[in-house]
């Protein structure tokens, strides 16, 4: 059900989709997908939810620790190279997130949630590489975390506007290792 619900997001949008949309393209009534989604709203936390939360298993599987340090901003060019193997979901985040700059929109309170929760886990991870001695003090750590958000939000919009589009995750490790490079100790 959030496959599909996932799938007509992704097409169509939030605002452009209807509950009875998602439940034909799930094949059941807009009454049986209410019993378990009861507003439209309530579906798209769950589908962006449910997103972050694969996400989150691709950087962290079960049972292994979080990657540390350079290694986590590393592990992150892995997450966008199968992100590259899902053009539905990352369709859906750029749509959301589009919709959702919007204060107004039901996905605002995720997406900004979603920033600080990226952002913190890179402040941690840069503050690991410093603890071990592998950051330049004078690491511009702030702007650091925004420009690795802003360049994993981007890729995104360019490689789906733009399928002839390089490696995006070719790009993304190229920023990595180059801010490797400059900030390293």
């Amino acid at each position: 059900m959030l496959a599909t619900a996932t799938e007509v997001f992704s097409v169509v949008g939030y605002r452009g989709t209807s509950m009875s949309e998602v439940a034909r393209a799930c094949g059941m009534s807009q009454t049986g997908l209410t019993h378990y989604f009861p507003t439209k709203d309530v579906l798209l936390q769950a589908v962006m939810d449910r997103r972050d939360e694969v996400d989150a298993a691709r950087i962290q599987p079960p049972g292994r620790g979080r990657p540390r340090g350079w290694a986590f901003l590393e592990s992150l060019a892995d997450l966008v190279r199968h992100s590259q193997e899902q053009p539905g979901i990352v369709r859906l985040f750029t749509t959301v997130a589009g919709e959702a700059v919007d204060p107004e929109h039901p996905a605002n309170t995720w997406l900004r949630l979603h920033h600080r929760a990226i952002a913190e886990q890179l402040r941690t991870a840069l503050a690991e590489a410093a603890a071990d001695g592998r950051l330049a003090g004078d690491a511009p750590t702030d702007s650091i975390v925004r420009c690795v958000v802003a360049a994993m939000d981007g890729l995104q919009i360019q490689w789906l506007s733009d399928r002839d589009h390089p490696d995006m995750a070719e790009d993304f490790a190229v920023l990595v290792g180059s801010l490797r490079h400059r900030w390293e100790r």
